[in-house]
Formats: C-alpha cells, structure tokens, sequence
C-alpha cells in the first residue's frame, strides 16, 4: 500500500439567478430568432382546440386515390384543386415518394391560401426538406407567422402535427432548448401515455444543454412549466461529486413546485438519490501504477480523483477513506484481495487492458469486489459488478458518426494513420456510419514519418487521375492545354483521425488539393487541448469533439491542478478521467438503473447492458485558431 501526499486546492462555488420578461411579437427572421422573439412559450388562444377528427387524414387514405384526386384538380375550381392537390402530396408523403409530393404542391402560393391550407402546405415543405436533410429550410418554412397564426388556430391533431415536427428539426439541428418550448407547448394537449413520452423527450433535450444555458435562462423564463424544467435540470447537472448537496436542492424545488409535470416521476434518477446516500461507500481502493512505464498516467489519475475528492471534502460532504495500491508491483487479482481484506468496499482500476484481462480471467461471472476498471476490453460478456470506464477513440468514432449523420452528411471518405490503432478507429466509423445509412466512398492511410500525406490524398481525391487525363490531352494536341486538376465529387464530408501535427499537415493539403470545400470532422486526437492561435491556424474549419474539461478554463479544480503540479499540460485528459472515477464512484447505482446521467469532465456518462461507461462529447470547431464549441451542440457540465 502506498501513501500519497495530499495537497491544497482553492475551490469556487457558482450562483443562482432569476427574474422574468415578458414575450413580444414574433418577426420574420431565423426560425431560432423567430422562436425567441416572442417568449420562451407561446401564447395559447384562450378557446381550446378542436378535437374533432380532421376533414381529411392522410393516415387511413387510399394510395390508389392519388391519381384520381390530381385528374380532378385540373378542372376544378382553385380551392378545391389546392385541396386535392395538398391530400395527394399528404399521401404521397406518407407513402415515402418525397419527390412527386413535392412536385404536386410546387405551384401552390401560401399566402393566396386559406390559412387551414397554409398550414398544411408549410407541414408538406417541412417534410420534404427533412427528407432530403434540409433541416434549417425546414424550419424556416414552419416559422412563417401565417403558418404561426394558423397553427394557433387549427384542431388539435394538426397542432400536435406541427410542434413535434418542428420540435425534431429543432433537436436535429441541436438547439435543444427550442425544442423543449415545443414540447411543452404541446405537453398539456396529450394523452397520459403521451406525455409520459413527451416528458422524456423533454428531459433528455434538457440533459444536451450545458449549466451555464440553463443558468442563464433561469433569468428570462416567463412560462412556469419551463421555468421548473429548467430548474430540475439544473439541480440534476449540478453537485455531482456531492450527492447531498444536489439532494437539499431538490427537495427545495420539490417544494417549490407541488404540481410540476415533471414531478412524476422525477426523471433522470433523480429520485434514487437518498438511496444512493445511504450506500455510499466508507473506504475505496485506488488500483493504479505508480511505477514504470504507466507510472505518470497512474499519478495523474490519482491526482485527479484527489482533487475532486478534497472540493467535495471541502463542501463538508462524506468523502470515503483511500487506499493506494500500485498495480504495477503486484498480481492485479492479489491486490484486490489484499484491497477487500483491508476492508474497501470498492475498488477503482487498473489501467492497463492486460491487467483487467487478468481481473475478468479471474473472475468470469462476479468480481469479487465491485470494480471501476480505467479501461475497456471488447466482450459480449462482462461479469457482475465490474464497470469498464476509458477514455476510447472507438466511442468518439461512433459519436461523429452520429453528429455528421444528424447535419445530413452521406458520402464519406477516411483519412486516418497506417497501423492497427488508426485502423479500429477507422472501423468503428464506418461500421456506425453505415448503419445510420452512410457511404463510405474511400479511404487512405498516411506514414507521418515517410510524409507521404500529399501523395496519398491527392489518390483519395483522385487529383493525380485527373493529370494523369491532362498528360493524355497534351499528347494528343501536341501542345499544353489550359488545364486545372479537379478532385472526385462524390463526397460530401471527411473523417479524419490525426495528432496535432498530422492534422496541420493534412488540413492544408485538402484546400490545396481542391477539397477545401468538404467539412472535415475529427477525433480529440487533433487538438492538443489547449490555446495556440499560431500553430491551430492550418486546421481551421476541422470540426471535433474533446472531453470538456479542456475548453472548461475556469473549472477550479482544473486551475488548482495546474498550479500545484509541474508537468500538468501533458497529462489533462487523465486528470479528467480521475475526477470522473471519483464521480462515478457514488453514482455507478443510479446509472445502473437505465435513466441516469453523470455530467463529468470526460463527457455525458452513461452505462450500458455490458457494463461499459459511454461517453457523449462536446463538439466544437477551431475558427481562426481557436477551438469554439458549438453553441447548439454542447453537452458538458
């Protein structure tokens, strides 16, 4: 066992604001400035709206219709065309053929409709563009303030129609608060069974938007049910190394709010929290090596649970006792027994793949105390009670994936390093890229130490086919002919897994081999995570996602770090990965139960049917050197 030196941090607290505005009129503007123009909610009419079924509902309509229907509306009088044409794009569109619906109501004019038609004109647009991944087109054609006006006034199915497309678009397009407006917009018209889903979706667009939004918005919220999902989800992303604060906070707002939608159930494991108190445990083993090769990442991690452990300490809350064992001088298997026989109830690591591979040979079924292992090993199978916790590029692979999917992006090509590491993150792109429906079109490798990234992009770009095609011509004609290379156009996006200086290299290779144009997204891997506006300038425009601890400069336990321990730039993400391990030590129970989140320093943190913590990440872009997160996109705490 080992002892470790404990050293002082100074540590701050954040504060709670509020008051209230009123809304105004809505402006034809951006659908997101539109929405924030007139309030956080909009104002219901004070007659309720018609449950009636609607006149006409594409739902239980007959295809075969179709071409009746559009016969009939070439002689019919111009109302009743717009009629027939609207419920054959309705059709057709429910049918999936998003190209004829869009064809039948082209000529039609919304502001020479009725406003029922308008409306349903705008919901025929907006399904085309989502379809064809024109998500802010979409919206635009939903926040027209005639189709505003119409919507107000329509029956119920067709209000209900409106705010969840436009709720969807919003989440897309990552403005979740948005999306949360209209979602409880239409919260008081469903059914019990409906809300119960609506409030789900509410929740979980709440948990993508950081503290400090929903702190701030805490000021301007005039709607009440807002205001108290804002405030939950507040409490729920605040004190999370500190389950007795967060505890006293919500049962304040309990309070506040007796008759609250979201009080039952209180979402995001909210209500497991006295629970968890309880079971908290007294004494913890630390399993980590303090010497040899891993010896620094060991130390850094230590020393990041220790931070997060004295903030807490320093907050008078319950903090275990810690015990150090260094798994590099020893069986792995050994020291857990030793940890259990000195009395931990839980232990945290080891590091290395080999040493959990030993733990998991050991224990096939059950460990034998519960583990929080620092590292992950692809299985099917895990046994019981041990928690597989890393910092993978595989997840952030899959996590791209995703976010470029969600912008619309088909047709992707892959530049990566030679080797079987950049192979699996590569892998792991495509094969979650292909299951939400992408292409992989092409892929390269590149040798940093032979520089061989010219070369090789100008064969994934296909440029040196091109000049191959110049050299012909100039044969033929005899003489050079004007002539500019063009690169393949059957891409529209690039994933790009690279280190800090590969991805200088590479970045401006692509706009000098004419793909300046395609959005490049890559891994944590390219930016060194911290601000050098001269050297991040050759990788401007490269979209990532990181850990949030390295765009959270003013975390005071992350400024504590840096001040007390020499060395610490080379070590940031392993300092986030402790703090977590001291998070998730107290809460592994209420992510065990399917509904809950920890809003760590490594990501938003979830658990799932193998055991493994997954980690959602914040996305941001470097622009004139600097790494900016996405305003609408951003998740951290």
């Amino acid at each position: 066992m080992m002892k470790t030196r404990f050293f002082a941090f100074a540590l701050t607290g954040a504060v709670l604001a509020a008051c209230s505005t009123t809304p105004s009129t809505p402006t034809k503007s951006s659908p997101k400035e539109q929405l924030q123009s007139y309030g956080d909610i909009r104002q219901r009419p004070e007659r309720p709206p018609s449950r009636a079924p609607l006149a006409f509902n594409a739902a239980t309509a007959n295809s075969s219709d179709i071409e009746l229907w559009l016969i009939e509306a070439d002689n019919a009088e111009p109302e009743r065309a717009q009629e027939l044409k609207l419920r054959a794009a309705e059709v057709l569109l429910r049918d999936g053929e998003v190209g004829r619906a869009d064809e039948v109501v082209g000529e039609l004019i919304a502001p020479e409709l009725p406003p029922s038609q308008a409306l349903r004109l705008a919901l025929v647009r907006a399904r085309v563009h989502r379809a064809h991944a024109e998500f802010t087109e979409a919206l635009h054609e939903l926040s027209d303030p005639l189709v505003e006006q119409a919507m107000l006034e329509a029956p119920l199915r067709r209000q209900l129609q409106f705010s969840q497309l436009r709720a969807s678009l919003f989440a897309i397009e990552g403005d979740h608060l948005a999306a949360v407006r209209e979602w409880i917009f239409i919260d008081p018209l469903l059914t019990s069974a409906q809300q119960t889903h609506n409030r789900e979706a509410i929740w979980q667009s709440l948990m993508q938007i950081p503290t400090t939004v929903l702190l701030d918005k805490l000021g301007s919220a005039s709607n009440r049910d807002y205001l108290g999902w804002l405030e939950l989800a507040s409490i729920a992303k605040d004190n999370q190394g500190d389950i007795g604060a967060q505890i006293r906070q919500r049962d304040a707002w309990l309070a506040r709010w007796p008759s609250h939608p979201a009080r039952e159930p209180l979402p995001g494991g909210l209500d497991q929290l006295d629970s968890l108190a309880v079971a908290q445990p007294d004494k913890i083993a630390l399993l980590l090596p303090f010497t040899g090769r891993y010896a620094n990442y060991g130390k850094a991690i230590r020393d990041g649970f220790i931070a997060a452990y004295l903030d807490t300490q320093q907050k008078q809350a319950k903090v275990p006792e810690l015990l150090f064992y260094n798994s590099d001088s020893g069986d792995i298997n050994q020291l857990l027994l030793q940890a259990r026989a000195d009395g931990c109830e839980m232990a945290i690591g080891p590091l290395r793949k080999e040493k959990l591979s030993e733990l998991i040979a050991r224990h096939p079924e059950m460990m034998s105390l519960p583990t929080l292992a620092l590292n992950r090993i692809d299985s099917q199978r895990s046994p019981s009670g041990l928690y597989q916790f890393g910092l993978n590029p595989e997840d952030e692979a899959e996590q791209i994936a995703i976010i470029a999917r969600n912008k619309g992006l088909r047709r992707a090509m892959i530049i990566t390093p030679e080797g079987s590491w950049g192979g699996k993150v590569a892998d792991a792109f495509a094969r979650r890229w292909q299951e939400l429906g992408g292409q992989v079109v092409d892929s390269t490798t590149f040798d940093a130490k032979t520089n061989n990234y010219s070369k090789r992009i100008k064969q994934l770009l296909h440029i040196d086919q091109s000049e191959r095609r110049r050299q012909r011509l100039q044969q033929i004609l005899g003489t050079a002919p004007h002539f500019e290379p063009y690169r393949r156009s059957d891409a529209d996006m690039i994933f790009l897994v690279a280190r800090p200086n590969e991805g200088r290299a590479v970045k401006p290779l692509l706009a000098y081999h004419y793909a300046g144009d395609l959005p490049v997204y890559a891994t944590s891997h390219i930016y060194h995570g911290d601000e050098n506006r001269s050297r991040d300038q050759d990788i401007n425009g490269v979209h990532f996602i990181d850990i949030p601890w390295v765009f959270n400069s003013d975390s005071a336990i992350r400024q504590a770090i840096n001040g007390n321990l020499p060395q610490s730039a080379a070590y940031q993400r392993m300092y986030a990965l402790g703090v977590d391990s001291f998070r998730l030590h107290m809460r592994i129970a209420q992510l065990r139960g399917g509904n809950g989140q920890v809003f760590g320093e490594t990501g938003t943190l979830t658990l799932n049917q193998q055991g493994q913590i997954e980690r959602e990440l914040t996305l941001a872009e470097i622009r004139d050197g600097v790494a900016v997160i996405d305003a609408l996109s951003q998740n951290h705490n």
